[in-house]
């Protein structure tokens, strides 16, 4: 397109001033004309891209099956299952997503448990417990998202509801319809429900185990209750245990590691 200008340009400047200025306004002329005629060949085929899905034209655009795969993907939760994440990247959100809430809730919440000194490795299990728990019930909500979406592409009928619960319909898929919603179940979402499933079970077995190390921690060195009836009841005949309470306490009164009860007594031997 541009040697043709330069070639018409060449012509222009081998002629007369009047011919020049005359074809060199036909040549403005032609060269906006060939730049409407790009944007109205560039709006039409925007305007005729192929939409999201295709059949199932009376299910409402939000419950078809496809459209439901497309915003899964793009919902900011959700999207960590996809196939452009990866098993890399979703273990990397989850890893950043872990190491959050241990620091900003799970350490706090135990020390505010764990409030005598000597009890940092009780309160890193306890911390461990906690938002492990949280990182399964986080891979759970994912599966349970994909496995819904991939029940749906697999179905050989579509359920929605019109306007509301109470007028649900079922629509049956076309044969295309069918094998491009198995090809996409194949394709991108059933690898996502292996990949979760896999790690959804591995998470549920660390979270096991953590709860196992916070028990052999507490074991190891137990928090006394100096609350707890049978432990005052326990500390009047069991000389070894009143000892070891004694010594758990860093010979302050008990009511020192409660803030309520400091306060009662007006924080004395604190």
């Amino acid at each position: 397109m541009r040697s043709s200008f330069l070639f018409l340009a060449v012509l222009l400047e081998c002629r007369s001033p009047a011919q020049s200025f005359q074809r060199s306004i036909s040549l403005n002329a032609v060269r906006s004309r060939i730049e409407q005629t790009g944007a109205l060949f560039a709006n039409e085929k925007e305007d005729y891209l192929p939409e999201i899905s295709f059949g199932a034209e009376v299910v409402p655009d939000g419950q078809r099956p496809v459209n439901e795969y497309q915003d899964m993907v793009n919902a900011p939760l959700f999207g960590w299952g996809s196939n452009e994440v990866g098993v890399r990247g979703l273990l990397v959100r989850l890893s950043i997503l872990y190491a959050v809430v241990f620091a900003v809730v799970g350490f706090p919440i135990a020390g505010a448990t764990f409030t005598q000194d000597g009890y940092l490795l009780q309160k890193i299990a306890a911390s461990n417990v906690g938002t492990l728990g949280l990182i399964v019930v986080v891979l759970v909500r994912l599966y349970s998202g994909w496995g819904y979406v991939g029940a749906r592409l697999q179905s050989k009928v579509i359920e929605y509801e019109e306007t509301g619960w109470y007028d649900g319909n079922v629509e049956p898929k076309t044969e295309p319809e069918i094998k491009r919603d198995n090809f996409l179940y194949q394709s991108d979402v059933k690898p996502a429900c292996d990949r979760l499933k896999l790690l959804t079970l591995t998470s549920a077995g660390l979270w096991v185990a953590s709860c196992i190390s916070l028990n052999a921690a507490l074991n190891v060195k137990p928090l006394f209750d100096e609350y707890d009836p049978s432990v005052l009841q326990r500390v009047r005949f069991d000389e070894d245990f009143a000892k070891e309470a004694a010594r758990a306490s860093g010979g302050k009164p008990t009511y020192c590691n409660s803030r309520y009860y400091s306060a009662v007594a007006g924080g004395k031997g604190c």
